[in-house]
């Protein structure tokens, strides 16, 4: 599914600076699992998640609530829709793929399941819908991101100068990716210092491929605009990282619908 979204100048900077920009609160005992929503820890002290074999089940209601989404289900059919502005996602509790926005069908390889009267998903269901989910065994914590806050936080780490933070945060510790993070602050600076003091982020579309999601985001800074396409794996770990100016003409046309 692509993830269309138009923000007000600065708007993203102020999201990425209250949730993504700050680490996310820790769990303190791996023996309570903790979700991690957007960099804010989701309270869910009634409906806590859980382990069901391999898979990590977590609330639906509480957690598509916190993402701005109504829920609907027809008890009757087993039908479930989540609606959030002008997106709407289709499944069925006992159904194997859900339906995004009417058109396009991602299949869920893992089962929703039904306890002590709610219902929860695993935790594969949010990368399904366009989401960036992970989980850690050894902090006993599962995090979830939109692509626009993850992007919006790494741009603003990269405004900001903090690369270290962008490693600790965005990078594995191998020789390799301290490499690339090198590539990236050459990359960066390269663009950024000539457009100007950087603004937020225009609009951002995103969509899942083999493991892999694309983010891409159009930045405006104070003399041009450029284009930060960004490749995170399943644990929100970037693999990739471009910049580049866009030109004037495209700048001028805005955002294809």
């Amino acid at each position: 599914m692509k993830i269309k979204i138009a923000t007000v100048i600065l708007s993203i900077l102020l999201l990425a600076a209250g949730l993504g920009l700050l680490p996310p609160q820790r769990a303190q005992a791996a023996d309570h699992i903790k979700v991690i929503l957007n960099g804010q820890l989701l309270q869910l002290d009634e409906s806590a998640p859980y382990k069901s074999g391999s898979n990590l089940m977590i609330p639906l209601r509480e957690t598509a609530e916190a993402l701005k989404f109504t829920t609907t289900y027809q008890g009757s059919t087993g039908q479930i829709q989540l609606t959030r502005f002008k997106d709407t996602i289709d499944f069925k509790l006992s159904g194997d793929e859900v339906l995004l926005n009417g058109k396009d069908k991602v299949v869920l390889n893992d089962k929703i399941e039904v306890r002590q009267k709610r219902i929860y998903v695993p935790l594969s269901f949010f990368n399904a819908i366009g989401l960036i989910a992970s989980y850690s065994p050894d902090t006993g914590q599962a995090e979830i991101y939109a692509p626009e806050v993850t992007a919006g936080a790494v741009t603003g780490l990269l405004a900001a100068g903090k690369y270290q933070e962008l490693q600790d945060r965005y990078l594995s510790n191998t020789a390799s990716q301290q490499a690339f993070l090198q590539v990236i602050q050459k990359t960066w600076e390269s663009v950024a210092v000539p457009a100007g003091n950087y603004f937020g982020m225009k609009t951002t579309d995103s969509h899942w491929a083999q493991d892999e999601m694309t983010i891409q985001s159009v930045l405006i800074f104070a003399k041009s605009e450029a284009t930060l396409t960004l490749t995170v794996d399943t644990t929100g770990k970037i693999t990739g990282l471009t910049l580049a100016p866009l030109a004037a003409s495209e700048a001028a046309a805005g955002p294809v619908q």
